[in-house]
């Protein structure tokens, strides 16, 4: 029984042994840089100069595809387009339509500046005239009615005419004093006599009137006239101060502000419609396509990858924070390909992230390398191995 017992101990001694060695072993195949006194040796894979994976920005169902894998396209080619965008045409045709009015009033309110200044001109010189002509004839309770000697010269002259017409009038009368009184040239001088006589009494009653001293309701309404034409002066010199210097301000800014917003909505508009497409950011090459004509498409999912094969870098994607401080933008580096082992390539620094990442618990920082003649076999994605040498 003491034996047997010895013996499974010694099992169960044995077989933690092995345990403990199977669950170090995934520590050891974990990936790091290969650090030596001379060189730091990290791994990288290629990207080309710039790659998009690019997304229709409308939901929808994909109605066409004008490019394949491996297209050559243009900057701003249409890959891919939607259907059911009808509306978004009818809103942008709509907006347009609005600046086109928009931009039309401003420029009738510009070219009419001149016009509205010379109308305001005149309506400045009308009221000042106005204002004079109130001022000049305003009465006072102690002052006769015209003060102008003009005017009582003319009242004057006119009682002279109206008694020379009545004398008149009375001799011709005067000539049928032996007609009947139903002779009709008799009636007809005798309505000129009758008519004269009624103009000279009014000339005379004018000439006493304007000797007269005004009533207080006629000064009272000679100063509110007074008073109604200096608001129109004042009124009359806003509007044109206003417009001497071109259009009117306040009817400019509404002008302006609608032209705005009329720009805005056109390029809102423009912007909801060109959701329905996929266009080319850049001219490269189409790397993949992710859809089918007829499938439902929408912003949470890629559609076309593109990618610009002039130029290929590599990123790092194991270097410490303890191999960092060794390399440093403009460093020459060599790069070789897993998948083209004769192929030997150099490199540059051009950028080192200044933000880390962490991975199992190590700090990691990537280097961005422009690789110098690079090899058209090269593919997105493909795994290289840098070499940094390290300055003595």
């Amino acid at each position: 029984m003491k034996n047997r017992l010895v013996l499974i101990i010694s099992i169960l001694m044995v077989a933690m042994v092995l345990i403990g060695c199977q669950a170090a072993t995934p520590e050891a195949i974990e990936a790091t840089p290969v650090t030596s006194p001379d060189v730091v040796i990290a791994e990288a894979h290629f990207v080309p100069e710039q790659n998009l994976y690019l997304s229709f920005l409308a939901q929808g169902r994909v109605a066409e595809i004008l490019v394949t894998k491996g297209d050559e396209v243009a900057k701003g080619q249409v890959l891919a387009r939607l259907s059911d965008s009808e509306p978004a045409v009818a809103n942008l045709t709509a907006a347009k339509l609005e600046l086109a009015s928009a931009e039309q009033a401003l420029n009738t309110l510009l070219r009419t500046a001149d016009l509205a200044t010379a109308q305001a001109q005149l309506n400045l010189a009308t009221a000042q005239d106005a204002y004079n002509k109130a001022v000049w004839n305003q009465k006072e309770l102690d002052t006769p009615q015209v003060t102008d000697q003009n005017k009582i010269d003319a009242i004057n002259a006119s009682i002279i005419i109206a008694q020379d017409k009545v004398e008149k009038a009375q001799k011709e009368y005067d000539k049928f004093s032996e007609t009947e009184d139903s002779d009709p040239l008799k009636a007809a001088a005798l309505n000129n006599l009758a008519q004269a006589k009624i103009n000279l009494r009014n000339a005379q009653n004018n000439l006493n009137y304007n000797y007269l001293d005004p009533s207080n309701q006629d000064v009272l309404i000679s100063a509110g006239k007074v008073e109604v034409a200096k608001a129109q002066l004042a009124d009359a010199q806003k509007e044109f101060d206003r417009l001497k210097d071109g259009p009117d301000p306040e009817k400019l800014a509404v002008a302006q502000a609608r032209l705005d917003n009329a720009n805005a909505q056109v390029a809102a508009a423009q912007y909801a419609l060109d959701n329905y497409e996929i266009k080319a950011p850049f001219a490269g090459v189409v790397a993949d396509v992710n859809i089918a004509v007829g499938q439902q498409a929408s912003p949470t999912s890629w559609a076309v990858a593109v990618i610009n094969p002039l130029s290929w870098y590599v990123d790092t994607s194991d270097l410490t924070e303890f191999d960092i401080v060794n390399i440093k933008i403009g460093d020459e580096v060599e790069v070789t390909v897993d998948a083209l082992t004769e192929l030997q390539l150099t490199g540059t620094v051009k950028e080192i992230s200044q933000a880390p990442k962490t991975s199992a618990g190590d700090i990691l920082y990537t280097v961005h390398i422009l690789v110098d003649d690079p090899d058209p076999r090269i593919k997105w994605g493909m795994t290289a191995e840098v070499t940094f040498p390290l300055a003595e």
